[in-house]
């Protein structure tokens, strides 16, 4: 490879990290894994099948770069999703600070008895049978805006999860259900939430978008959209269609 080509090569590279890592997530800790077994291996065979090993380690540090970057917009758009990190009492106004209470860590007023136990936040979902298929929507709102999911979102003060899921399949597709029972719960790696997801009864209303949604749409059980915001989601479709046999 001569020295123009392998520069371009290390400028690709360095995009396509960012694409593979919006693609697929966690990109970061493969690429290290990749740097570090090339470095190595380069020491040890400079030259493999024709090929600088050193410039394929040098491909790979580039596109770290492009990764890193993803990985940070990423990060970005969970922190405005994410529960606020509280730093004072909202009681007192005194400072917070790190306590053991009852044999568990929480942050603890360092004056009055407030304690933040940073629970998981409930979220409930409805995966709603319709004659023709599943209702799906497309979300409007980070995270993983623009694709398709369950109606779903967070429960509100003095709500049951059923009394949840039926007021988010009215706000994101206009429809009416009525919850027939509890399919699973879930909690997502990595996020501090409860998932609850729920099968309502099979209903032939035609969705349609409300505030909450891009689109409301009815999917052929074998058509689903390839871009589903959550693999929770579709663990939750492929649940109900095996104990419902369709």
């Amino acid at each position: 490879m001569n020295q123009q080509t392998f520069l371009i090569c290390v400028l690709l590279s360095i995009p396509a990290g960012y694409l593979l890592q919006r693609v697929y997530a966690r990109t970061l800790a493969v690429a290290a894994i990749g740097i570090l077994v090339t470095a190595i291996v380069a020491l040890i065979f400079p030259v493999i099948a024709g090929f600088e090993t050193m410039q394929i380690f040098a491909l790979i540090f580039a596109s770290s770069f492009g990764i890193r970057f993803a990985e940070k917009q990423q990060s970005r758009a969970k922190l405005k999703v994410a529960r606020p990190q509280y730093k004072y009492c909202p009681s007192c106004r005194s400072p917070l600070a790190e306590k053991e209470i009852g044999g568990n860590k929480a942050l603890g007023c360092t004056f009055c008895s407030f304690a933040y136990w940073n629970n998981p936040i409930p979220v409930a979902a409805a995966v709603i049978p319709h004659k023709l298929g599943v209702v799906l929507v497309k979300r409007k709102l980070e995270p993983r805006k623009g694709k398709w999911a369950l109606p779903a979102g967070f429960i509100q003060p003095f709500e049951t999860p059923e009394q949840g899921a039926a007021r988010e399949s009215k706000e994101e597709a206009s429809v009416d259900i009525e919850i027939e029972r509890p399919l699973f719960n879930f909690a997502p790696p990595g996020v501090n939430q409860i998932l609850m997801f729920f099968v309502a009864k099979e209903i032939d209303q035609t969705p349609v978008a409300a505030d909450d949604a891009e689109e409301a749409q009815v999917f052929a059980l074998d058509n689903l959209p390839e871009d589903m915001a959550f693999p929770s989601h579709v663990e939750a479709i492929n649940r109900w269609r095996a104990s419902a046999g369709r």
